[in-house]
């Protein structure tokens, strides 16, 4: 197996209004989910809750940053991303990264 060459990550955080984890939940997972099935150059992923911090993390790997951004800039990214969705609703905080892996291993052992 040929991997593409891992040199961008994203990461969010965000945290849920009072009674909007599950959909939160929701609207984090899709966009990875379906951006999944139509880039070769998304590496690796994982979407994970924190109930306790009523909290929701996104981690994507991609083979370069303009693999995210450019598709982002379509009109099926903006659909995929969830630009019809009310996240005002029901994300209370939002921070994001840009990251630059140092070291990695996104195969097992």
């Amino acid at each position: 197996m040929i991997m593409n060459n891992p040199t961008y990550s994203f990461v969010s955080v965000s945290t849920a209004k009072p009674g909007k984890l599950e959909d939160l939940i929701r609207i984090a997972k899709a966009p990875t989910i379906k951006m999944d099935e139509k880039s070769d150059g998304l590496l690796a992923y994982q979407v994970s809750v924190d109930r306790e911090r009523n909290t929701v993390v996104v981690w994507s790997t991609f083979d370069k940053k303009e693999t995210l951004y450019d598709f982002l800039e379509t009109k099926e990214g903006k659909d995929d991303h969830g630009e019809n969705e009310d996240m005002e609703s029901i994300i209370e905080t939002f921070k994001m990264y840009d990251l630059q892996p140092l070291s990695q291993r996104l195969l097992p052992k």
